[in-house]
């Protein structure tokens, strides 16, 4: 109940403070896996899927508050070819596209970490991506990496486009923070932070 309290009180404060901030903006939100396909599981069982598909539905209502057009790849547990998904971000010409997931490695229990990858150099994707990083780790206490990667969804996409690997569900702590609403609602709100950063810095750069 009181984690409850919280969102709804911090909900309210994003709603009078930023309301419409990003009118005009269009932005694709990319829940990694889905269906059969899993992503990671954690030590105690818990699907990556599952946490990419709430936090994404927990942005999708910041960023909506916040004036966005926003798109889902997804809006439940269903598979989706890598290919479908950023073409949806480049046929309605998105000002951004995010791809959310959480990572793992293999008998490292202690590793925790936030990574964002960008591949194009000829477009904002860097920028968005260390605007994301900045606010990852400044809200979530994590040290990260800004790294350059061609997957699939950023090699082919024709618009600004990073991937989050948002921790690491691997690490026996992280899975069991990620298993509280609040938390993911905690990396809605840094991932949030992240793209209102990219956005202000685009919207100074134009008017220059």
């Amino acid at each position: 109940m009181k984690n409850f309290i919280i969102v709804i009180f911090i909900s309210a404060i994003v709603e009078m403070t930023m309301a419409g901030v990003l009118s005009g903006r269009l932005i694709v939100l990319d829940p990694g896996h889905g269906g059969v396909d899993n992503g990671a599981v954690g030590p105690t069982g818990l699907k990556e899927k599952t946490i990419n598909l709430e936090l994404a539905l927990d942005l999708y209502e910041i960023l909506k508050v916040q004036g966005a057009d926003v798109i889902l790849t997804r809006k439940s547990d269903k598979a989706m070819y890598l290919s479908d998904r950023i073409a949806i971000a480049n046929e309605k010409h998105a000002d951004l596209f995010v791809c959310i997931h959480h990572n793992s490695v293999e008998n490292a229990p202690e590793v925790d970490r936030t990574q964002v990858y960008y591949w194009s150099a000829t477009d904002t994707s860097k920028d968005a991506a260390l605007d994301i990083l900045n606010s990852l780790e400044s809200s979530l206490g994590l040290k990260g990496n800004l790294l350059r990667n061609d997957f699939k969804v950023l090699r082919l996409a024709k618009v600004p486009a990073v991937l989050d690997e948002m921790s690491f569900i691997s690490s026996p702590k992280r899975e069991e923070w990620l298993r509280d609403p609040f938390n993911i609602w905690r990396e809605a709100l840094a991932l949030d932070d992240g793209i209102l950063k990219y956005f202000d810095r685009s919207s100074k750069a134009i008017k220059r």
